[in-house]
């Protein structure tokens, strides 16, 4: 049933492929025997789109942008897929960190094992993030990746 209402939604909105950045549209799968293994080769010696890397800039450039665009899309508060919502920059903080004993998508200081960036950079189409054909730009894998590796502070 989720599958029939996504795809429904992404004709809404006249795209295929901005459904997200996190565990959405698809499980989290997050620490049990399937979760992939941790991305190597992640450097933070790269060209990032925003500098400094800082949550807000993620936030309003890349996570509000790309997965919660239109109605009905992975991470818009009438779908939230996996929990994940990029309506409030607060809340969607909290929730990627695992706040309140929740799943945490990121690992403060670890790119590679965080499951934001096993998402964005995983070649299993049912299990990388954005959903579709398009995937981010270098520069904002960058932006994630240097965030990330400097602590994911907010």
């Amino acid at each position: 049933m989720p599958r029939k209402r996504e795809r429904a939604s992404f004709a809404r909105v006249g795209f295929v492929g901005w459904c997200g950045f996190v565990a959405a549209c698809a499980s989290n799968n997050g620490g049990s025997p399937n979760d992939p293994p941790c991305v190597t080769g992640l450097t933070a010696d790269c060209a990032a789109s925003y500098a400094p890397p800082t949550f807000d800039a993620i936030f309003t450039n890349v996570f509000q942008t790309s997965c919660a665009v239109g109605t009905g899309t992975c991470h818009t508060s009438d779908f939230g897929a996996g929990g994940i919502v990029f309506a409030d920059e607060s809340a969607s903080y909290a929730t990627l960190l695992g706040a309140d004993g929740g799943t945490a998508y990121v690992l403060p200081g670890d790119p590679g094992c965080s499951t934001l960036m096993k998402r964005l950079e995983s070649t299993d189409p049912n299990y990388h993030m954005p959903k579709g054909p398009t995937s981010l730009s270098a520069g904002d894998l960058c932006t994630i990746v240097q965030w990330i590796a400097n602590g994911a502070a907010r």
